[in-house]
């Protein structure tokens, strides 16, 4: 999640829409991981809580970094705190406490790595996006992909290797990901 000089000012302004546009979905799939398939519904409801209290103190921010830090803590915390209420995931949350800052820090790093995956999968042709949704998102075997894109197995994995070569090369300059492509697949 990116957060822009504008954003920023718009949201000490009292203007939140841009913060919806751009950030509202990477909050969610943040605080989903933390809140597991369980509880995935309360996600929104913390991402909620987080802004509202990034919200009432809109003015004390001086950089769309500190806001953005400020967000991920408070949807952490949020997530932290109904876990508590809970009170089913004890062993869960004694773990995820000892290392508060070194997590927080990976599942930010991980979660803006998984935005911008996304974002450069969105700017493939549409037969390479249809490939990754149905061989990554769905898990769907070659012979499955094959039928439902009426092509061969053999053009299943021609695709593939194509999408893959076409997502490394728009990473290759791009020094704020560790090798995104080697990570996921």
């Amino acid at each position: 999640m990116d957060i822009s000089d504008q954003i920023l000012k718009d949201f000490k302004s009292g203007r939140i829409d841009s913060l919806y546009a751009e950030g509202f979905s990477s909050l969610k799939a943040f605080a989903a991981r933390y809140l597991t398939d369980s509880y995935a519904m309360m996600a929104e409801d913390c991402v909620q809580d987080a802004i509202v209290k990034a919200y009432e103190t809109r003015h004390t921010f001086t950089s769309p970094l500190q806001m953005k830090g400020f967000l991920f803590t408070c949807v952490r915390n949020a997530c932290i705190s109904f876990l508590r209420k809970v009170g089913s995931h004890q062993n869960y949350l004694s773990e995820l406490e000892e290392n508060v800052e070194q997590d927080l820090s990976a599942a930010i790093i991980e979660q803006e790595t998984l935005d911008r995956l996304h974002a450069a999968i969105r700017q493939l042709p549409e037969k390479y996006q249809q490939l990754f949704d149905l061989s990554y998102e769905q898990g769907l075997h070659h012979a499955e992909v094959a039928q439902r894109l009426g092509i061969t197995i053999d053009g299943v994995q021609k695709r593939r290797l194509k999408m893959l070569s076409l997502l490394r090369n728009h990473f290759k300059n791009d020094h704020r990901m560790l090798s995104p492509i080697t990570v996921f697949f």
